[in-house]
């Protein structure tokens, strides 16, 4: 297992949820700042946990923080992120992209991490495209049609009128810079090596209406990597349960956190 990274941290922005003494740290995907949590917001029991919404670098309230984009950086930024809020113990939250930044932080500080949710998650193996696919997710960082057929994809059940208000949050908060930068650190990630067989306690929610990180390919990967991990499919879901399905969101996330 290689050391904790030494990239040099910044001051991620967040909000902060609940003054609870269990602590959750929530991060977001490539499509979407903490704004993508809002729903599940008014769900969560803030006396018993403390939830704080991170946004990455390049990201709403770190959209001016420049960087290199990588999956050693979010973690070294969330460590700092954490020692700068007193938490020596916490859970983190990872969806999408940012699944393979829980192992990351857990292969980092293992003795930190209390237990993680990978949501509809990319793994330390990465996420392989080939060229054509490649492309197409190239050309979602700056063509409109190429989002919403994106988002179409992975959550057909999402209304319409959602679909648009995320790209025009998307377009709004994420840096343009930063864009292809992170789609090639989930593209190419290699160190499933370093986090398989992490004792770190896993829950791995999938969607069942989700056509890309589906129940077949969490199984394959988060589920062959951690041994203390198990599965929950949200059926009436795709790649956005915190949005589509929140209250079960929150019921199932604070359920494994209370274990």
């Amino acid at each position: 297992m290689n050391p904790p990274s030494t990239v040099a941290p910044a001051a991620l922005g967040y909000v902060q949820y609940g003054s609870g003494p269990v602590h959750v740290l929530v991060l977001h995907d490539w499509l979407g700042d903490r704004a993508n949590y809002d729903a599940v917001i008014p769900h969560l029991d803030g006396s018993a946990f403390t939830y704080v919404f991170a946004d990455l670098r390049g990201y709403g309230s770190s959209l001016h923080l420049p960087g290199s984009y990588t999956v050693q950086e979010i973690a070294a930024d969330c460590l700092e992120l954490a020692d700068r809020l007193g938490w020596q113990r916490f859970y983190v939250v990872g969806h999408s992209m940012t699944g393979l930044a829980t192992q990351r932080i857990a292969a980092d500080a293992p003795d930190r991490v209390a237990g993680a949710v990978a949501v509809c998650a990319i793994s330390a193996a990465g996420n392989k495209l080939d060229p054509e696919s490649y492309a197409f997710f190239r050309s979602v960082a700056t063509d409109d049609e190429a989002f919403r057929r994106l988002v179409g994809f992975v959550s057909p059940g999402l209304p319409a009128d959602l679909v648009e208000a995320k790209l025009r949050r998307h377009r709004k908060s994420t840096a343009p810079k930063s864009r292809i930068p992170y789609l090639d650190m989930f593209v190419h990630a290699d160190f499933a090596d370093e986090v398989t067989g992490l004792p770190t306690r896993y829950l791995i929610v999938c969607g069942g209406q989700e056509k890309g990180l589906s129940e077949e390919m969490m199984r394959r990967t988060f589920m062959a990597q951690h041994p203390n991990a198990r599965l929950h499919v949200i059926a009436d879901a795709g790649h956005y349960p915190m949005q589509e399905q929140p209250r079960r969101f929150a019921e199932l996330i604070q359920a494994f956190f209370r274990e």
